[in-house]
């Protein structure tokens, strides 16, 4: 019996996903453990959560023995018990006796470096880390608008849209009910409010790109990727996100709906959807070893993808955890495949270390 644990940073995050594993798993294969990172005592080698009981089909609470296969769901941020977890984890990782199914990417900056090295570096927005409001301010005029973001941001959140308009500087955000827009009529006051953000979190910049549609609705395409258990990579599929008219972002998060890639294209020529789809494939093809020479191995990646108006793609951001929301809301057929990959591909690799020590 193989034990899997899924690490949240509470047990009330991704509840419904982490339960649908539990479901799907083959019982007479695994046991599936629910826990914090922050749980794990050292002296005793266990932690505190739930373990799925599959007869009763519900969760009971329990402390036991740190599971030897790990699925980590942690979405780290700026705070005391995220980095408490975040240090566990890395420790975690150095175990010789703990496999972990995927190890993570690093924040958006180090991946922009790796990436801008590669055949990739044609599709990536120019970017730089942001460290004063007048660093923002000097660049203004070489690429106004701009768009700042969180270097360890996640779900669209703190994503900022900085205009210089004459003399005034437009900055405008999304939240969840509505945009949010704020005219600074001199620079010393913007500059205040900048740094500001910047003393809180790290920052970069990139070129404000028109991903919009004809309605002017911003959209991306999420494509989602996962590793079969013979530890080939393969597109699972492709989601178009459709965001409010004039917002920013297209992420569920902040209202936007979905629709299969397959319907989106049909609205192109056939030869603007051959170049689209080509493109696409190739970039997708590419990422993943480009990513695996640099960094530790992965098991899934969510890849969002930028489309202007004159047909230019853009990697707008790639995350080692993707959520599996766009991808079910356009393929509901797909749940149980989704639900079960983590279990299948943890089996796979774990029978082969198992062989090779045998």
């Amino acid at each position: 019996m193989k034990h899997f644990g899924i690490m949240t940073l509470s047990l009330n995050n991704e509840i419904s996903y982490v339960e649908e594993i539990a479901k799907h798993a083959d019982p007479a294969d695994f046991r599936i453990y629910h826990f914090m990172p922050s749980t794990f005592n050292p002296y005793t080698e266990k932690v505190k959560g739930k373990v799925f009981h599959h007869k009763k089909g519900k969760w009971i609470a329990g402390e036991f023995p740190l599971p030897s296969i790990i699925y980590d769901r942690c979405f780290y941020h700026e705070s005391p018990h995220s980095n408490q977890c975040k240090n566990i984890v890395n420790w975690l990782k150095q175990r010789k006796d703990i496999q972990f199914i995927g190890n993570g990417l690093p924040n958006k900056l180090k991946l922009y470096e790796v990436l801008a090295s590669s055949s990739l570096k044609a599709y990536l927005p120019k970017t730089k880390k942001l460290t004063s409001a007048k660093q923002l301010i000097a660049n203004l005029p070489s690429i106004n608008p701009v768009i700042i973001k969180p270097i360890h941001g996640f779900q669209g959140n703190g994503i900022y849209f900085i205009h210089k308009r004459k003399k005034d500087i437009v900055v405008k955000t999304d939240k969840k009910e509505k945009q949010v827009q704020h005219i600074f009529t001199d620079e010393r006051k913007f500059s205040e409010w900048l740094n500001k953000i910047l003393a809180k979190n790290e920052y970069l910049s990139q070129p404000y790109l028109p991903l919009c549609t004809r309605n002017k609705q911003p959209f991306d395409i999420r494509c989602f990727l996962q590793k079969k258990p013979d530890g080939k990579w393969r597109v699972i599929e492709k989601g178009v996100r459709l965001g409010d008219k004039n917002r920013i972002i297209s992420n569920l998060s902040a209202g936007a709906t979905v629709i299969p890639f397959h319907d989106w294209v049909k609205d192109f020529s056939s030869s603007s959807q051959k170049f689209l789809t080509q493109e696409l494939n190739d970039i997708l093809s590419s990422i993943p070893a480009v990513l695996e020479a640099s960094f530790p191995s992965l098991f899934e990646l969510g890849i969002d993808i930028g489309v202007t108006e004159n047909g230019s793609l853009w990697i707008l951001d790639i995350n080692s955890k993707p959520g599996r929301k766009v991808i079910l809301s356009a393929y509901p057929h797909l749940a149980e495949q989704l639900y079960k990959a983590p279990t299948l591909y943890a089996a796979a690799i774990t029978d082969i270390v198992e062989t090779k020590e045998g």
